[in-house]
């Protein structure tokens, strides 16, 4: 692998993630997904309130990459190899951001997936490193799109997304429109934004930016959403890559639109380029390396 004029060896990674087997044999996640020639990495599943010795894997590896999901700990021991902490989920509530930045500033490196970077500076180097699809998961299958509008994520606890959920429901139903919903997993989740024209997404606050967002625009679907932060360098466009919606009223005439005219594969097919040109796991991977050398010299 080339970056600028030098060419480099992989990097050693162990990589410190929830005990699941959706973090290390079914990872639905892009990053660290699948082999790429940038990095090598062994899993190291925690439980929750870890103490990780990094002393067990001085000499081995050359970082540790430590993923916010619902994991927290701390680290111990004498040696130097630095932590990287990547920041997913701050953007849920003030108790999930104020938890990450406490873990965050007693670490090496922050990278953040959405979030604003302001937010997380000080002594620590903060960085961008954006959700990425898994594009051996979601992808183009090739399948009919047999359903006009679907709307798949976990709704248990959220009353807004129950209450779209059910308002979808009557809204596809009054139109004479297919529709389909409710939690899928693995192949048979990416399979469902696949058979969709038009995908729903409701965020679950102003700031969050779901991985379903980039991980349905992978799968060949017009995704309609509330409004999304703006996650720069690497954005996408309302009108190019996908259509906003402000209440019910407008989510409904905009879905007929797009569907009664077909406009709704323009957006599907433009979304389907960018993600697969920026937001795979193997694009992500090299500005990976290219962060750790340029922010810790690896």
């Amino acid at each position: 692998m080339a970056i600028g004029m030098e060419t480099v060896k992989p990097l050693r990674v162990a990589l410190i993630h929830r005990d699941s087997d959706r973090c290390t044999n079914k990872r639905m996640v892009g990053i660290w997904s699948y082999p790429v020639p940038e990095f090598y990495w062994e899993h190291f599943p925690q439980e929750k309130g870890f103490e990780f010795n990094k002393d067990r894997v001085a000499g081995d590896f050359d970082c540790i990459f430590y993923e916010d999901g619902k994991l927290h700990g701390s680290f111990c021991g004498h040696s130097d190899v630095p932590v990287v902490y990547y920041v997913v989920d701050s953007t849920l509530s003030e108790q999930h951001y104020q938890l990450r930045r406490e873990q965050a500033a007693r670490t090496d490196l922050i990278l953040i997936d959405h979030d604003d970077l302001n937010r997380f500076e000080g002594r620590v180097p903060v960085r961008r490193l954006a959700h990425c699809v898994n594009d051996r998961l979601f992808k183009d299958y090739g399948l009919d799109k047999t359903i006009d509008i679907s709307f798949h994520c976990r709704t248990e606890g959220s009353a807004p997304r129950k209450s779209l959920e059910w308002e979808l429901e009557g809204l596809c139903a009054s139109l004479g429109r297919s529709y389909a919903s409710g939690v899928r997993y693995d192949e048979e989740y990416a399979r469902a934004f696949n058979r969709s024209k038009v995908t729903v997404n409701l965020t679950r606050t102003p700031t969050n930016r779901p991985h379903r967002v980039l991980d349905a625009l992978a799968c060949v679907t017009c995704l309609l959403t509330n409004p999304l932060p703006s996650v720069k360098p690497v954005e996408l466009v309302a009108g190019i890559h996908y259509m906003t919606y402000r209440n019910l009223e407008e989510l409904g005439s905009k879905a007929e639109n797009l569907l009664e005219g077909g406009g709704w594969r323009c957006f599907a097919e433009n979304a389907y380029r960018h993600v697969m040109e920026h937001h795979t796991w193997a694009a992500r991977a090299r500005q990976l390396r290219v962060i750790l050398m340029e922010e810790l010299g690896l």
